[in-house]
């Protein structure tokens, strides 16, 4: 029996509002004691959590691994480390790869991959339509039987309604979710940053806020009649967060996410005409961002993804306009959260920790985002006054496509520990 011992951390758990100072034992890949003072004989491995916090595992339920069919961008194996680089044992992949991610055999292709070369859990999420056409569903007891956690054409918005209604009515009868990219692509057009002031005087053409906030009301009415579960993906406007605060007012279950980028960047800081600060959907304005910060506060927006986008150093060094929309931001996204949050003393560490461990893990389901006794030992320990300068060359990502290339973060995620095996440690400068 392998056991390893977690001395002197802050011990965090969402699950059971505990915040102290207690030890965790773990046996084989099970908590088997959480307790104020652990003593054992020789022979057990030992790591010293003084000043850090143990958390249960981040888990990120929006990303982008490329695998199957875009090896160049990004593979499960390298996905999976930086994952794990980041502080994250579970992430949900979306499923606009190359097959889609459509049919029961290629959500076992990703689960048989992972066991053999990844890092960390993977929950994958299955398309809703088949190969993200947006006409003609997949099969969702299939996908389920075979592994998938939810439902998601992320990178297109289904805009075929009465197809919609009849995804939200048999996901209902599943338990399951279906994730939202909501987007009304008339108005979006060609769109490549957000409509604005700077668009115009740029002369780029923009995203309207109406892009996103028309695509949100009419799901929230395929919802309210529907009575099944929708989640919205990096929601980014004002408007989608005042929408989905009178829905959830309403009762419905409706819930969203917000990404690290657009927490940190608003579309001024693209004067530099700076590819890697391209996304969809894109930078947002000061008031919008405002809004977001206020939203998670406020618990409107109740879950911090990363939706982690890698793309090659090719693709990105083209004009603002060539480009391909998404960053990564496996490394970089819990020290941008922490500054956002913590740091400015907006948000206390257990409420905080629930946006990334047991909210995520509630809304889909995921077995995960707990230490207490018996629970898997996903468990990730932070060191959130750790300051350091994130270098994109350094990244354990395939691609580099960051616009946070040597920018100065404080808080990292020390050691990282899936099912009670060491997988990720800090190489830190002596």
């Amino acid at each position: 029996m392998s056991k390893l011992l977690i001395k002197n951390g802050r011990y965090i758990n969402p699950i059971t509002n505990t915040d102290d100072i207690l030890d965790v034992l773990i046996e084989n890949d099970r908590i088997a004691d959480v307790s104020k003072e652990i003593n054992l004989s020789n022979g057990v491995k030992v790591i010293n959590a003084k000043n850090c916090w143990v958390t249960p595992g981040l888990i990120d339920i929006h990303c982008h691994l490329r695998d199957p069919g875009y090896p160049e961008k990004e593979t499960i194996e390298t996905g999976t480390r930086a994952a794990s680089a980041g502080g994250f044992t579970s992430i949900c992949p979306m499923a606009n790869t190359n097959p889609v991610i459509d049919a029961g055999a290629l959500v076992e292709y990703v689960n048989k991959t992972n066991q053999k070369y990844g890092f960390v859990n993977i929950f994958q999420i299955a398309a809703v339509t088949k190969g993200l056409n947006g006409t003609e569903l997949t099969s969702q007891d299939e996908l389920k039987n075979a592994g998938a956690i939810a439902f998601s054409d992320d990178g297109k918005p289904i805009e075929n309604l009465k197809l919609y209604r009849h995804a939200l009515e048999y996901a209902k009868m599943l338990d399951m979710t279906i994730i939202s990219h909501a987007e009304d692509t008339h108005l979006k057009s060609d769109g490549v940053i957000h409509e604005g002031e700077l668009s115009l005087k740029l002369g780029i053409p923009g995203i309207p806020s109406s892009s996103e906030e028309a695509a949100m009301a009419r799901e929230i009415a395929l919802i309210r009649q529907t009575k099944g579960k929708l989640h919205f993906a990096h929601v980014t406007t004002k408007e989608g967060v005042e929408l989905l605060r009178l829905a959830k007012e309403e009762g419905l279950n409706i819930t969203g996410e917000v990404a690290p980028h657009n927490l940190i960047l608003i579309d001024e800081d693209l004067e530099d005409f700076n590819p890697n600060k391209k996304m969809n959907p894109p930078l947002r304005s000061r008031l919008d961002r405002e809004a977001l910060v206020k939203a998670v506060l406020g618990g409107i927006i109740e879950v911090l993804a990363t939706d982690h986008a890698p793309h090659t150093r090719e693709e990105k060094s083209v004009s603002i306009m060539e480009a391909p929309f998404g960053i990564i931001g496996f490394e970089t996204a819990l020290p941008l959260y922490l500054e956002v949050f913590y740091h400015s003393k907006k948000m206390k560490p257990l409420d905080f920790i629930k946006l990334i461990t047991s909210n995520p893990a509630r809304i889909l389901n995921i077995p995960r985002g707990s230490i207490s006794k018996g629970d898997v030992a996903d468990i990730t320990i932070i060191n959130p006054e750790y300051e350091w300068t994130y270098d994109v060359t350094a990244s354990y990502s395939k691609s580099k496509n960051s616009p946070f290339d040597q920018r100065k973060l404080k808080g990292k995620a020390m050691t990282t520990i899936v099912g009670g095996k060491i997988i990720f440690e800090a190489l830190l400068d002596a």
